[in-house]
């Protein structure tokens, strides 16, 4: 898990680069780490992030609703995935490094299972990307969303965790399962 204590949350970013009119600063000012996170195998990879003061909601930053527990993302649909790490292997985000974001379909854990190493993949993990490889969440793209259409409501599905390479044909993605986290998030908020 990385130090984001004191880091820069910015909302509304685009480019990192250019100008953003629309961005909002804040600082992160607690962390909670789920207190069962592994940092070998990656279960548990989650973490709220307290930030120094509230959000206002514009017609550029929006909350997404969080996968309420027992929701199930069956393999084939369709998620989205942004974030501005590497567009490759070690294929740094060209300038003006702008805000990325991928379609993936959701790979179902018996198979991610079988792809990434049997016993690889727990029951709070989701995987995403195409058998034929060439989509997917990079390095850098770490913690950012995995979110998935239902109506018109975006719902944050998982989050970037792990995976082998990038993008690599039969290795998909690894996110957390945010659905079985509801309970955690919670209790969190009440403390």
């Amino acid at each position: 898990m990385h130090s984001l204590r004191n880091s820069p949350s910015e909302k509304g970013l685009l480019s990192q680069e250019e100008s953003n009119p629309n961005e909002v600063n804040r600082t992160v000012t607690r962390i909670i780490s789920h207190p069962n996170y592994n940092s070998i195998t990656k279960d548990n990879d989650i973490c709220l992030l307290k930030l120094s003061s509230p959000v206002n909601f514009t017609d550029y930053i929006l909350p997404v609703c969080l996968a309420a527990s027992g929701s199930t993302f069956y393999n084939g649909t369709d998620t989205w995935v942004t974030g501005w790490g590497t567009i490759g292997s070690g294929v740094p985000l060209p300038s003006p490094q702008n805000l990325m974001e991928v379609e993936v379909p959701v790979v179902g854990n018996r198979q991610c299972n079988c792809e990434n190493g049997v016993g690889s993949i727990t029951d709070n993990m989701m995987c995403a990307g195409l058998n034929a490889g060439g989509k997917d969440s990079c390095q850098g793209d770490s913690g950012g969303p995995l979110v998935s259409k239902q109506s018109s409501r975006w719902i944050l599905a998982g989050v970037v965790s792990w995976g082998y390479g990038c993008a690599d044909p039969n290795l998909p993605g690894v996110y957390t399962r945010v659905s079985q986290y509801e309970n955690w998030i919670n209790k969190s908020l009440l403390h």
